[in-house]
């Protein structure tokens, strides 16, 4: 018994080093350089589509596209749509998604939600990408995304949207602005 008791603090010891060794970490720091440079354009671009016109002058048209550079330096499309008040007002194609790469890409829109208002006048916003979907955004579902759809060099694929304005909404005034990205990978 006396054997016994001089071997557990000795078992101990040697279990206590070896957990101390097994815990130990080592860091190592392996220095990398990262450079980096424009590429120019990116292959897939956002283009006006045949229901909207370019800049602020809508002459017959409900819906309009303009550019700009965020704060962040980020590209911004702004993408204005006018919906008649009580009825859905669609639209075949507001933007169109352009590939003017050599090679296929996956592009898919993804919402990331509520940038400025509300949904008070607003019943809900449908977007298609190429008739893949509808993603829509209403209130309480802001978030989402379209199946991914290929798009080959040199083509372009139609982004088709619905609205619906609730009656008694004031008009001449954004009623809810929401951010939906073009996310591509190739």
């Amino acid at each position: 018994m006396a054997e016994n008791r001089k071997l557990a603090p000795t078992t101990l010891l040697i279990l206590l080093a070896v957990a101390s060794f097994t815990a130990a970490a080592v860091t190592l720091t392996n220095i990398t350089e990262w450079h980096v440079q424009s590429a120019g354009t990116p292959p897939i671009v956002k283009v006006v589509g045949n229901d909207a016109v370019y800049g602020n002058d809508l002459g017959n048209k409900l819906a309009n596209v303009t550019i700009k550079t965020a704060t962040d330096g980020t590209n911004r499309t702004i993408i204005t749509i006018r919906g008649y008040t009580g009825d859905p007002t669609k639209y075949d194609e507001v933007i169109k998604i352009c590939n003017k790469g050599s090679q296929a890409y996956n592009v898919k829109l993804v919402a990331n939600g509520v940038l400025n208002g509300n949904w008070n006048y607003v019943q809900y916003l449908k977007l298609w990408l190429n008739n893949q979907g509808p993603l829509t955004l209403q209130n309480g579902q802001t978030t989402g995304e379209t199946s991914q759809v290929s798009v080959s060099a040199g083509e372009c694929v139609p982004v088709s949207a619905e609205v619906l304005v609730k009656p008694g909404a004031p008009t001449g005034s954004d009623l809810v602005v929401v951010e939906v990205d073009v996310v591509s990978t190739g």
